[in-house]
């Protein structure tokens, strides 16, 4: 399911360039169950070595300005912003703490909750196109004489839908408790260019992802959990939130 707030204010909504880190505080604080916000901000679900906090938001959407000088980005009311999960909970949670405070504040700006609207994401068809409402980025760590480094993978390397594909079959795993069914699964750029590379800092580390609207194959199920829980790595940081469009 996907959650659809818009926010109102005042005045212009002045942010940092690197902001993902002021909307995921914004989010968590909607968790007023004490449980349920420590098990997704401190732990996550495990799934080997790795952990999913099985959420993802989008960019903050809207009018813009870039304030270049000082480095900010300043957003003309109302702005939208996208929150996704297969968790009913997590989602209920969300939307009932939106509601319940009414305002936020997202660094220092107040802003006034104008709407909550709840998405039905389930798929029904075995292909879908998406657009990518923050950037889906998927990477390996490699060693180089010793020393580890990150790369982070375009969508027109093979390596890029093979880790998309095996991240989702892990999510899906953590949400159904079986192993999901990939026969036919692909995941392929439909109108992806150079200007969709976005380089993003997260308190302090670089991250590289990309942009776009992308064709995705395979079992509706599957494609259900692709919009629910987001595509490719570090979603809860801010990737891999995506909307489904009509091709062309």
């Amino acid at each position: 399911m996907q959650l659809l707030i818009e926010f109102t204010a005042s005045r212009e909504i002045v942010l940092p360039f690197e902001h993902n880190h002021l909307l995921q505080a914004v989010i968590y604080h909607q968790i007023e169950q004490p449980a349920l916000r420590d098990l997704l901000h401190d732990q996550g679900f495990a799934f080997g070595k790795r952990r999913f906090k099985l959420f993802a938001f989008s960019r903050l959407m809207g009018k813009f300005r870039v304030l270049g000088e000082k480095g900010e980005i300043a957003f003309t009311p109302p702005c939208r912003l996208v929150i996704c999960s297969p968790l009913l909970a997590v989602v209920e949670e969300m939307a009932k703490g939106f509601l319940r405070q009414g305002q936020v504040h997202l660094g220092k700006n107040r802003l006034t909750v104008g709407s909550v609207e709840v998405r039905d994401t389930e798929i029904t068809e075995n292909r879908i196109t998406v657009r990518m409402l923050s950037p889906l980025t998927v990477y390996s760590t490699l060693d180089n004489n010793g020393k580890s480094f990150t790369y982070y993978y375009s969508p027109f390397e093979p390596r890029f839908a093979e880790l998309v594909k095996e991240n989702l079959a892990k999510k899906y795993q953590l949400v159904f408790g079986q192993s999901a069914d990939l026969a036919g699964f692909s995941v392929t750029p439909v109108e992806v260019g150079e200007r969709d590379l976005k380089v993003v800092r997260y308190k302090g580390t670089i991250i590289k992802g990309w942009m776009g609207k992308y064709r995705l194959t395979g079992k509706p199920e599957l494609l259900t959990v692709a919009l629910d829980a987001g595509l490719g790595a570090k979603n809860s940081q801010g990737f891999g939130c995506c909307e489904v469009v009509e091709e062309g």
